[in-house]
């Protein structure tokens, strides 16, 4: 009796000491609640460490301390080898983190510590489990959400507060575990002392039982020494980012060059440098509202459809390694015959999810179109046997205008090789848990490879989560579907929704099977005629979905800003809360007022003033890649440089239109943005791919870099395709040498050409130096065009 009275008194006491009002009683610390939470505070379930997938030393613990159930199967694993109810000080769990036994991870606590007596007490109080009705936590919050410290100073410290499923609240900060996501700009110490070492913005997170909260921390530069910029702002949008620019003493550029404004949204809108005579033009107009001209001309230009239709190849895997040519040409003509047409994203991204070879055809269209397949069998057939080829056919109009490309679906989307089981007894069927991972990343940028092993390090989905969401695919097969035999039409030969899942999945902690259901979203109650499919589209256009809306919204704004105000732009997480919420509150917002109109989106974005900031800096912003204080330059893409060059040389693309079985069809591709293809052929396709076009292996917008390299650099200074494409006979430096016979007007037509301006005084009288002094004229201007195409300013977009 008096020995269970000390244990109280002991157990009491540390609780006290660090500061915790349990929503325990006070007998008992709580394996979920504190020691969990305090072992990842600790370090000892970091990723890293025995959090890691296959643990460390044969121990292994939940990461991020997400898992209570877990932690306490393997600390009382192997006969309790790891706590000693006898001696509780000679316990595994107390010996090895304060180094009294050898300790791969080396000391973690001291024996006096207050952390070390909370583990000790809850060894002393028989290390239980936590009840079965202890309210689960929600969601972490810190307090203060703001700090505002200038550098090498001490912020407020913070406080940590969970939110219980039964509505109560509790201060956890002594269990939570901080992280800054930039440790240059601001630090946390284990007990929520903040501090910022240099001027810049970033988060301090918390985490505490596998949620997270974070506090945003803003260190201010020195003051400025000419008064901050008085701008008239009409969009909200440039209002706040220049509020929070004010706050850290950041001076905003000032708006952009006619010419390098128009420069930029042509590259930007629809892929292409503006030709002279576009310059000259653009120069010549005297109205105010020009550039807002310009920019809706550029949005309903064929060439922007093409660039978004790209975009999102790269988004879904169209990786012409795993479909046939064709499967990938028809991704990009039906997403190009989209963008084009303005179709609202929702109804987009609702064809792209839920396609079948049916595609919501009659049984007397399906007929019909299995006739003609059969008849088109026939044909082919009778070529062969006489050694001939079938002829392509002959397209009226654009092939994003064709009738596949005006099919209602996207059945080419889950018809990747990728997305079918690699091996063993279900080897070519339909494997959903790859295409589930590419239409979370695609259409809601969410990433989930993790959480298909472990809790996600990142974010808050389970096991759970990742198998209950991919059983909403689990309806997906391909061949020739029930009906389509029994009908006789075997040539609609593809992928159907069947009545039955193909693969179940179980419950990783239960063994259960998990009912088909999007993140966060209701269970799916699957019957006949119902397509799991729809019902995950279904949640995500719903206005509560925090993903949807949110992700297409950020992919624009990374494409005209050169970075998501959620960056990497496929990693929506918990972990990775964005630089300016309430722009993406209010895009977001706007978005859906306008029933998901991305014309609209772009239109708005374009005409801020925080798009058409100049690229030159000042002493207060130049070191600013993250406030949009100016705009950030960047080389072009892949496909933007090779067009480029070509258009800038007057270079035919040399690409093949086809590696695996292309287009059946008399296409012909002129530019590298129209090529879908991921690995084209031909001699351009070199440009392509040393300057990072990506192959599509990955769910991952991290494929397409923008790094340079030392292939690049030697294809600007001496690659004989380059100097061809300049020397070329039919190219435009031959035509401009025989057309005029100026030499400053040819160096005009070669500067607004390459760089879209006029050269300087100064580039004048040099060219006109170098001229003089070279052997010919046209050696010259070959020496003075390959100089323009080495220039900083005609490899990036500025």
């Amino acid at each position: 009796m008096n020995r269970s009275w000390h244990r109280l008194a002991f157990v009491s006491c540390v609780i006290m000491i660090l500061g915790h009002a349990s929503p325990l009683s006070a007998e008992t610390p709580s394996l979920g609640r504190h020691i969990s939470p305090l072992l990842y505070k600790l370090g000892c379930s970091a990723g890293e460490c025995h959090g890691s997938f296959s643990g460390k030393g044969n121990f292994r613990l939940s990461l991020f301390a997400a898992d209570a159930d877990l932690d306490y199967r393997e600390i009382h694993a192997g006969f309790e080898r790891r706590i000693n109810r006898q001696s509780p000080e000679l316990s595994l769990l107390l010996r090895k983190p304060t180094n009294q036994m050898p300790h791969g991870g080396g000391a973690r606590l001291q024996v006096d510590s207050p952390e070390y007596q909370l583990l000790l007490a809850w060894i002393v109080a028989g290390a239980p489990a936590d009840p079965l009705d202890l309210p689960k936590v929600q969601a972490v919050r810190v307090e203060p959400a703001t700090i505002m410290a200038p550098p090498q100073t001490a912020a407020p410290t913070v406080r940590v507060f969970a939110k219980f499923s039964d509505g109560r609240e509790a201060d956890v900060t002594p269990y939570a575990r901080f992280e800054s996501l930039d440790s240059s700009i601001a630090t946390a110490d284990r007990h929520g002392h903040v501090k910022t070492l240099r001027a810049g913005d970033t988060y301090i997170l918390a985490h505490y039982a596998g949620q997270i909260g974070y506090l945003a921390t803003l260190a201010p530069g020195p003051p400025l020494t000419e008064p901050f910029p008085n701008e008239k702002l009409d969009d909200p949008i440039d209002r706040a980012l220049v509020d929070k620019l004010r706050r850290l003493n950041v001076a905003p550029a000032g708006i952009v060059s006619d010419t390098d404004f128009l420069r930029r949204v042509y590259l930007d809108v629809i892929g292409r440098l503006p030709t002279p005579d576009e310059v000259r033009k653009f120069l010549a107009d005297t109205s105010n509202d020009k550039r807002q001209q310009v920019i809706d001309r550029l949005l309903v230009d064929p060439l922007h459809a093409a660039v978004w239709a790209n975009k999102f190849c790269d988004a879904m895997g169209a990786d012409n390694r795993t479909m046939y040519d064709e499967s990938v040409y028809r991704i990009f003509d039906w997403m190009r015959n989209r963008f084009e047409r303005n179709t609202p994203w929702d109804e987009i991204v609702r064809g792209a999810l839920t396609g079948t070879i049916a595609d919501g055809r009659s049984l007397d269209e399906l007929r019909q179109e299995n006739e003609r397949l059969t008849e088109l069998r026939k044909q082919q057939s009778e070529l062969q046997k006489q050694g001939k080829k079938p002829d392509d056919a002959k397209l009226d109009g654009k092939p994003w205008h064709t009738k596949l490309a005006n099919r209602q679906t996207l059945e080419d989307f889950s018809y990747n090789l990728k997305f079918r089981v690699q091996a063993g007894p279900r080897k070519g069927r339909m494997d959903p848990r790859p295409l589930a991972q590419h239409v979370a990343t695609a259409f809601l940028g969410v990433r989930l490879e993790c959480a298909e092993c472990h809790k996600h390090p990142h974010d808050r989905w389970s096991q759970q989560d990742f198998f209950s969401f991919t059983s909403c695919f689990a309806y997906l097969d391909r061949g020739l579907s029930p009906e389509m035999r029994e009908q006789k039409l075997n040539y609609i030969n593809g992928t159907y929704v069947t009545s039955e899942p193909q693969e179940t999945f179980p419950d990783p902690k239960t063994g259960e099977i998990l009912p088909p259901r999007p993140l966060d979203g209701p269970v799916i109650e699957v019957k006949a005629g119902v397509d799991p499919r729809l019902e995950v589209w279904r949640w995500m256009v719903a206005p509560e979905n925090p993903y949807f809306a949110r992700a297409i919204v950020n992919r624009v704004w990374a494409h005209y800003f050169g970075r998501g105000l959620i960056d990497p732009v496929d990693a929506l997480a918990e972990a990775n809360p964005p630089s300016h919420p309430e722009i993406l509150d209010e895009l977001v917002r706007d978005f859906r007022t306008h029933k998901f109109d991305l014309r609209h989106l772009h239109r708005r974005l374009l005409n801020t003033r925080a798009y058409q900031r100049d690229w030159a800096t000042n002493t207060s912003n130049h070191a600013d890649e993250r406030n949009y204080s100016h705009r950030v330059l960047r080389r072009m893409s892949a496909e933007l440089m090779l067009d480029a060059v070509n258009d800038v040389t007057g270079a035919k693309l040399v690409i093949d239109r086809e590696v695996y079985g292309g287009p059946k069809d008399n296409r012909t591709i002129e530019r590298a943005i129209e090529m879908p293809l991921s690995r084209p052929r031909g001699d351009d396709s070199y440009v392509l791919k040393i300057f990072d076009k990506p192959q599509r292996t990955q769910s991952c917008d991290c494929e397409r870099s923008s790094a340079p390299n030392l292939s690049q650099a030697l294809f600007f200074y001496n690659d004989t395709a380059l100097v061809a494409k300049i020397t070329d006979p039919a190219g435009r430096l031959t035509r401009l040498l025989g057309s005029i016979a100026d030499n400053d007007r040819l160096l005009d037509e070669l500067y607004l050409a390459a760089l879209s301006r006029l050269p300087t005084d100064a580039e004048r009288r040099r060219s006109a130096e170098h001229v003089q002094s070279s052997k010919s004229r046209q050696e010259a201007f070959e020496d003075l065009f390959w100089s323009l195409l080495n220039r900083h300013e005609f490899l990036v977009t500025h």
